[in-house]
C-alpha cells in the first residue's frame, strides 16, 4: 500500500518538469534523482499529497524550509501536559540536528547528546522528537535501548504516553508498533555456537530496511571497550538518526561513550549536536536548569561522620599472613596519616603505601555498615543512629506529604535483607526489599510507586534496582548505605529522591538524603602547598549545583597487567577481609546550596520550621541570603 505522505513516481515526474529543473526556492540546477518532492503546506499540517499542494526543491532548501516548521506538540501531548521551556529548546535543537543530517552516510552522521539531571524529564522529551521526526516523515521506525528489564516496561509506558507504540516483547515491530523497546544485555547477547551477536545482526538489518532512529537511553552503560558497546555500534551501524540520552553521561571507569563527542578529554555537549540541562546552571547551559525550574526537589543533604573501628586482614593462599587493626574518623585523613616514605637522596619509595591506603578507606566505609553479622546482627550503632534518624526525618515529611517514601540503598543482597530487619527492630516500620533473589521485584516496584496512601508501607530497600530511571516520585527521604563511592551511581541514587509531585508545593517538597561524611584527601595545588581536599561523595555533596565532568583515561598496558594480576590474586586464594568491631555515627552538619551549616546554628528555626513545613536550615539559607525581608516574605508566602 502506497504512504499517502510521499508522492508517487509520477507525481515526482510531473513536479519536477513544472520547476523546470530548477529549485523553487533558490533556482539552484536540480536533478530528477536528487531533488525532494515537498509539500507546501506540511502533510502534518493537514495538506494533501497533490501537484497543486508540491514542488521541487534542492535538497539544503527542503531541509531547510523543515529545520524552521513551527513544531506542533498538541497532537501527542497527554491531556494537561506541555513542554517545559528546556525540553522545547532541546526538541527544536534535536529536530534540526538530525533533519540537517538525514541523507548523509551512515558513517558520517553526528550523534545528538542529551544530559538530562536525573528526574527531569529527559524520557518525555526524547519520545516526543521521535514522535514528532515519524510524524514528519523523517524517519520510519524507532528503536529505544534501556538497561534493564523494568526500565523496558517503563519506557514502553512513558512511550505511549506520546502516542509512540513500541514492541517491548520481541524484536519484531510489524502491526501496530511503530518500533521496538530493547535492552543492552539483548543487543549484547552473544550466540553460544557462532560466538556472534545475533540480535545485533537482526537490528543492523532492520535499520538497513527502513530509516530507523535509535535513542540509547542512560548510555552510561555503554563503552567502546565492553560488549554492550561493541554490539551496540554493531546493531545500529545504519542508523539515520541517533540520539544519545544519560542524567550522568561519563563511565566510572572513565572510558569512552560510542558515538558521543569529546573535546580535550571531556564530553563535549556543544550546539548543535548536543544540550545539557543539570542541576544548576553550567557552562552548557546558562538560562535553565532543573533546580532553577522547579522541576526537581531541592535537597538538604545529612552528612554523617563517626567513629569505626576495624580490623583488616590479608590472605595468601587462603592463608592468614597479616592482621592489623586500625580506628579512624570517617573524616580523617588518610593520604596524609599514612605517606608513603621517599630516601631524601635516591628520591625513591621506601614504603609505598598507596594500596594500604586504598585498603583503609574501603575497609573503613564497608565496616562501617555493617549489618547481619554475628557480632552485629542489626547494625553497628552507625547503621542504627542513620536508620533512626532518618526514619524520624521520613515522619515530618508525611506532615505535609502524607504518602511520601523514603529509598534505603545497601551493598548487597544480604546487606539489604539485614538491613531491612534492623529497621523493623529499631524503628519498627516494614521494608519493602527488592533484588534479584527477591521474587516479584518489578511487580513490587510498581506497585510501592503507584500506592499513594499513607498506609502504603514507607520504605523500600534495593541493592541496584532502584538506582536509575525509576519513577518514584514520592519518595523524600533517601539513605546512602552503599560503600560504592563512583560519582556515576551517587547521583543516579540522589536522583531518585529529587522527583517532584505536581499535587504538592514545590517549597513543601524538600528532600533528604543521608550519607557518609567520608573523603578527605591531602592534595597539592599550583604552587606546591599540600592541603586537605573533599573527594568522593562527600565533594559530590558540596558540589551538587556544579557540574562535574569525568575526565577521560586511556589505561596504559602496566594499569591493565595490574588490574588483571588484581583479578588474579582474588580468585587464587590471595584476598582482604576486613571485621567490624564497632562504628559510630553522629551528625553535627546539614549541607544545603553547597553551604554546611551546623546543627547549633538551626536551633532558633526549628519551632518555625515545623510550622511552615520547610526544612530549618532552607529558611536558615533564606534569611542568610535576604535577611530579614527575605524571612517575612517566607512567612507570607507559606503562613
Amino acid at each position: 500500500m502506497t504512504d499517502p505522505r510521499y508522492f508517487s513516481a509520477s507525481q515526482r515526474l510531473q513536479l519536477f518538469m513544472n520547476a523546470e529543473g530548477k529549485c523553487q526556492t533558490c533556482r539552484k540546477t536540480i536533478t530528477l534523482d536528487d531533488f525532494h518532492a515537498d509539500h507546501i503546506t506540511p502533510f502534518s499540517r493537514g495538506g494533501k499529497t497533490i501537484l497543486s499542494n508540491g514542488q521541487a526543491l534542492c535538497v539544503s532548501c527542503n531541509l531547510t524550509k523543515s529545520s524552521k516548521m513551527d513544531l506542533n506538540y498538541s497532537n501527542h501531548l497527554p491531556p494537561g501536559r506541555k513542554p517545559r521551556k528546556w525540553q522545547m529548546e532541546f526538541i527544536e535543537r534535536a529536530f534540526e540536528s538530525v533533519i540537517g543530517q538525514i541523507n548523509k552516510p551512515p558513517s558520517e552522521i553526528q550523534t545528538f547528546m542529551l544530559h538530562a539531571f536525573p528526574g527531569s524529564g529527559k524520557t518525555f522529551a526524547s519520545t516526543l522528537v521521535a514522535r514528532l521526526l515519524l510524524e514528519h516523515g523523517f524517519i520510519e521506525r524507532v528503536i529505544i535501548c534501556v538497561p534493564s528489564s523494568l526500565l523496558r516496561n517503563q519506557m514502553a509506558d512513558d512511550a505511549r504516553e506520546v502516542g509512540l507504540f513500541l514492541n517491548k516483547k520481541n524484536l519484531d515491530d510489524t502491526g501496530d508498533f511503530q518500533g521496538i523497546v530493547t535492552t543492552y544485555a539483548q543487543i549484547g547477547n552473544v550466540d553460544r555456537s557462532s560466538g556472534n551477536f545475533l540480535n545485533a545482526e537482526r537490528l543492523r538489518q532492520l535499520c538497513a530496511e527502513k530509516k530507523t532512529m535509535v535513542i540509547a537511553d542512560e548510555c552510561h552503560h555503554l563503552s567502546s571497550e565492553k560488549n554492550w558497546g561493541d554490539s551496540f555500534e554493531l546493531a545500529f551501524s545504519q542508523s539515520v538518526a541517533r540520539l544519545m540520552t544519560s542524567g550522568t553521561p561519563f563511565r566510572s571507569d572513565k572510558q569512552r561513550l560510542p558515538w558521543v563527542r569529546y573535546q580535550q578529554k571531556k564530553i563535549d555537549l556543544s550546539p548543535p549536536h548536543g544540550y545539557s540541562y543539570g542541576y544548576g546552571l553550567s557552562e552548557w547551559n546558562k538560562n535553565y536548569c532543573a533546580l532553577g525550574d522547579q522541576v526537581v526537589r531541592d535537597v538538604v543533604i545529612h552528612p554523617w561522620d563517626g567513629e569505626v573501628n576495624f580490623t583488616i586482614k590479608n590472605y595468601k593462599d587462603n592463608v592468614l599472613v597479616n592482621e592489623r587493626e586500625f580506628s579512624h574518623r570517617l573524616t580523617d585523613d588518610i593520604e596524609a596519616l599514612y605517606p608513603c616514605e621517599v630516601d631524601e637522596e635516591t628520591g625513591e619509595r621506601v614504603i609505598d603505601n598507596r594500596r594500604l591506603r586504598e585498603q583503609i578507606k574501603s575497609n573503613r566505609r564497608k565496616a562501617c555498615i555493617e549489618c547481619g553479622t554475628e557480632r552485629h546482627p542489626h547494625g553497628t550503632d552507625y547503621i542504627r543512629d542513620q536508620l533512626v534518624a532518618a526514619n524520624d526525618m521520613l515522619k515530618e515529611c508525611r506532615r505535609a506529604h502524607s504518602w511520601a517514601g523514603g529509598l534505603i540503598v545497601c551493598d548487597g543482597i544480604e546487606h539489604a535483607n539485614a538491613v531491612a530487619e534492623a529497621l523493623k527492630h529499631w524503628t519498627g516500620e516494614e521494608a519493602v526489599v527488592v533484588h534479584s533473589e527477591s521474587g516479584n521485584d518489578v511487580q513490587a516496584i510498581k506497585d510501592f510507586r503507584e500506592n499513594r496512601t499513607p498506609a502504603r508501607t514507607k520504605w523500600i530497600i534495593s541493592v541496584g534496582k532502584i538506582s536509575e530511571g525509576v519513577d518514584i516520585k514520592h519518595l523524600r527521604v533517601g539513605v546512602y548505605l552503599s560503600s560504592i563511592q563512583a560519582p556515576l551511581r551517587w547521583t543516579q541514587i540522589l536522583g531518585r529522591i529529587l522527583r517532584t509531585e505536581k499535587d504538592l508545593e514545590w517549597d513543601l517538597q524538600t528532600a533528604h538524603f543521608f550519607q557518609y561524611d567520608d573523603g578527605i584527601e591531602s592534595v597539592e595545588d599550583d604552587d606546591g602547598n599540600i592541603s586537605p581536599s573533599s573527594v568522593n561523595i562527600k565533594l559530590y555533596a558540596e558540589s551538587l549545583m556544579e557540574e562535574r565532568w569525568t575526565t577521560l583515561e586511556i589505561k596504559s598496558s602496566k594499569e591493565v597487567s595490574r588490574k588483571n594480576d588484581e583479578d588474579a590474586d582474588s580468585h587464587s586464594g590471595n584476598f582482604t577481609n576486613v571485621e567490624t568491631l564497632s562504628a559510630s555515627g553522629i551528625n553535627t552538619q546539614q549541607i544545603y546550596e553547597g553551604a554546611r551549616i551546623n546543627n547549633t546554628e538551626l536551633e532558633p528555626y526549628k519551632i518555625l520550621s515545623v510550622r511552615l513545613g520547610m526544612p530549618a536550615v532552607k529558611l536558615a539559607a533564606i534569611v542568610t541570603k535576604g535577611g530579614h525581608d527575605e524571612w517575612r516574605k517566607a512567612l507570607n508566602d507559606n503562613w
